[in-house]
């Protein structure tokens, strides 16, 4: 169980861990001197026996006090269990006490102890008043929660004190009543401390906020993207050989790319698949009400998440008017990319005043550019919002008819390969093969519903015309997913695929004699050429008709999708176009990249440099590849 003290400056908050764990943790020379807290402290003791029989351990996390020093203070309570808020019975409630409070309740921690120290100093009357001021504040709308916490007064100096043997026992009972933290999801470890030791290497400190580690785990400096390799653990002061969910550790790591760049207070530490760095956050947002005014909306700001400071801009969402005391959505736009997923918490500071202004939860860590304040959005987010990731998903397979990012999904609620997988096999989820995303089964079976009635209206319109691109029959429907749902029909037997044309099945153009003629006859000619089809003069001589007007022809038949006009002066007939986009696809799949050139196509094919550009031109325009300025990728 992970213990943050929290309080005014000068309460005893260091002398109360020592007293608890015989561990001084005002280590820097520094804080020696001025004989306060200045960066953050760190305790282990051994503190009773589970049930199990196993030693109860707790880490304590001794927070500094002074105003100047709420930022250190904030990256030590990224993932504690226990929050114990220490109150010196002299003074009472102070400035630090309320914003310590605040953050702590703003940042989710879920249980408060309260530590009346310097009981010794004051009259019984004084000390039940200093109760009394602690239990008001405790009663507040946003640490409503916390009502109710245990007090314990007590001299923080004596170990043997019967207060603080009092509290070290309610903190086994609470040690021991813990249920063990689930180590689901990607290991995340957020550094709040990093140094290097002698003969060991790099070493770096901070709570573990999910998954495990172990020794020998190639793990991501993130947002930074610089590969570590474990090679030693320690949880408390013991060697492990693995660190779990819930657990403050320290890692030794190694790796030739951590010479570039040393890791840094704010930095995580990472599995590589929840390497994601993100400069738009998509919140659930809380302003404090002893604001006076509403959230400023340009303003630069300081986001405090984990253990990293880093300037932001607000923008409130969905009409939301950011007023005191409110909550609702908003983005942070951050000015540097950062590593944060679903359910991280935070808080908001004005840098200038060193107040704290709000806090709260991501929602989404992948914000859109744009579009971050439509309704289809909104919707978005009230399912983002759930907190199960079943409900989440459920809820959002039935707001997104165009389908959802499965992959996404899974990254921002930090999902295993596996967790995933067993969390879309239950939601029975429509996934489009070779792709990331996912449909409800709804919705996938209205979309060939709306395509089959699409192209009924187009034969009902245009009797003579023998199928209609995809892209006609979807206009704006994600690629994958049209090609996806139109491949189900024409395996279904609904539809028939004739090059890039699509037609129900049964449909038959409606030709005139003498043009079904000519097209059998063009034909002939065109099949057995191949994958290089004559030029239309070559053609026309073949065919001895004038050129004009089997030029008139090709142009009629192209339209009526009989044959696609490559080029100006070549026509294929739609099975050959399509031999060439296998071609195209069998290469994209081939390479390392992912793409084609010119030279690789016209070596596969055969049909020369020329007639190669221009037949890659063509895929382009047609959608079925992008020109990157290199390379033709296929279009999915």
């Amino acid at each position: 169980m992970i213990v943050a003290t929290a309080g005014h400056v000068d309460h005893g908050k260091t002398s109360l861990v020592k007293a608890l764990t015989d561990i001084a943790t005002d280590n820097l020379a520094e804080e020696k001197r001025r004989g306060m807290s200045i960066d953050l402290g760190f305790a282990h003791a051994e503190i009773g026996v589970s049930a199990q029989g196993e030693p109860l351990t707790l880490g304590f996390v001794d927070v500094p006090g002074h105003e100047r020093f709420v930022r250190n203070m904030l990256a030590g309570v990224a993932a504690i269990d226990l929050a114990l808020l220490v109150v010196a019975a002299d003074d009472g409630v102070m400035p630090q006490t309320r914003e310590h409070l605040a953050i702590l309740s703003l940042l989710g921690v879920p249980r408060c102890i309260v530590a009346l120290t310097k009981s010794d100093r004051v009259a019984p009357e004084r000390l039940a008043q200093a109760g009394r001021e602690v239990a008001d504040l405790l009663a507040d709308g946003l640490h409503a929660h916390f009502a109710g916490a245990p007090q314990f007064a007590l001299v923080a100096t004596d170990a043997g004190d019967p207060g603080v043997l009092a509290l070290r026992q309610h903190l086994a009972d609470a040690a021991a009543q813990l249920a063990a933290r689930s180590t689901a999801g990607h290991f995340r470890l957020a550094v709040d401390r990093s140094f290097a030791l002698a003969g060991a290497g790099r070493i770096v400190t901070g709570a573990v906020l999910s998954g495990r580690v172990q020794i020998g785990d190639e793990l991501v400096l993130s947002p930074h993207g610089i590969s570590a390799r474990v090679r030693g653990i320690q949880v408390g002061k013991q060697r492990a050989e693995q660190a779990l969910a819930g657990q403050r550790c320290a890692l030794n790591l190694a790796g030739v790319d951590l010479k570039r760049r040393d890791p840094v207070r704010g930095d995580w530490i990472l599995a590589p698949a929840a390497h994601a760095p993100t400069d738009r956050l998509d919140v659930r947002l809380r302003v404090l009400a002893s604001e006076a005014r509403p959230l400023p909306s340009r303003q630069m700001l300081q986001l405090h998440i984990g253990a990293a400071a880093v300037n932001a801009r607000v923008a409130a969402l969905a009409g939301w008017d950011a007023a005191p005391g409110s909550s609702g959505l908003a983005q942070l736009v951050l000015e540097s990319p950062i590593a944060a997923l679903h359910g991280d918490r935070f808080v908001l500071r004005d840098p200038a005043a060193s107040r704290t202004l709000a806090g709260g939860q991501v929602v989404d860590p992948f914000g859109p550019v744009r579009g971050r304040d439509r309704p289809a959005r909104a919707l978005q987010l009230a399912a983002l919002a759930l907190p199960e990731p079943a409900q989440a998903l459920a809820a959002l397979l039935a707001a997104e008819p165009g389908g959802v990012d499965l992959a996404r999904f899974a990254l921002a609620r930090n999902l295993r390969a596996d967790e995933a997988d067993a969390l879309i096999l239950a939601q029975a989820v429509q996934r489009i093969p070779g792709s990331v995303w996912g449909l409800s089964v709804g919705h996938w079976q209205a979309l060939r519903e709306r395509l089959c009635e699409a192209l009924a209206r187009w034969h009902a319109d245009q009797p003579d015309v023998s199928g209609v691109a995809a892209t006609v029959l979807a206009p704006g429907l994600r690629t994958v997913l049209l090609r996806a749902a139109l491949d189900s029909l024409v395996e279904a037997g609904s539809l028939q695929r004739e090059g890039l044309r699509y037609r129900l099945t049964g449909h038959i153009a409606q030709l005139s004699e003498a043009d079904a003629d000519l097209l059998a006859r063009v034909t002939d000619h065109l099949a057995p050429a191949g994958l290089r089809p004559p030029i239309v003069g070559e053609l026309a001589t073949l065919l001895g008709l004038p050129q004009p007007a089997l030029l008139e022809f090709l142009g009629r038949a192209h339209r009526l999708g009989h044959l696609l006009r490559v080029a100006p002066n070549r026509f294929y007939l739609p099975p050959t176009v399509a031999e060439l986009v296998r071609h195209a696809r069998e290469l994209a799949a081939e390479s390392a990249d992912g793409g084609v050139d010119a030279a690789a196509f016209r070596d596969r094919t055969g049909i020369g440099r020329n007639l190669t550009v221009q037949v890659l031109e063509f895929l382009d325009r047609e959608g079925l590849t992008r020109f990157d300025g290199i390379r033709h990728r296929p279009v999915d």
